[in-house]
């Protein structure tokens, strides 16, 4: 959870990252243990929203270890063999929250 929270610290304080995205918000659903972390997405801002809408939605699970190599994009989530990670989504929501994450380092 301290890594999803420092992310999303990071990529607020980079505005350029965020404005770019024009489409509508994303629902990244983030698989911490046995919780499910519903973390919004939009032009605005990150944020930890349990009250989403069901906007466009990206799944991601992994064990810990790798969910959070993927948070602090020391490895790309599209590059992952489907054994250590599982994803859903659009693959151009996947490849944006991808690039939030290996931008906001």
């Amino acid at each position: 959870m301290e890594s999803i929270t420092h992310w999303m610290r990071e990529v607020n304080n980079r505005k350029d990252l965020l404005k770019k995205w024009k489409e509508r918000p994303i629902v990244l659903f983030i698989y911490d243990n046995e919780d499910r972390i519903p973390v919004t997405i939009d032009s605005q801002q990150v944020r930890i929203d349990f009250d989403y809408d069901f906007h466009c939605q990206v799944h991601i699970d992994a064990d810990p270890e790798i969910m959070e190599q993927i948070i602090e994009g020391e490895v790309k989530l599209t590059s992952l063999p489907s054994a250590n990670v599982h994803v859903e989504g659009k693959l151009r929501d996947l490849l944006y929250v991808e690039s939030l994450f290996l931008l906001a380092r």
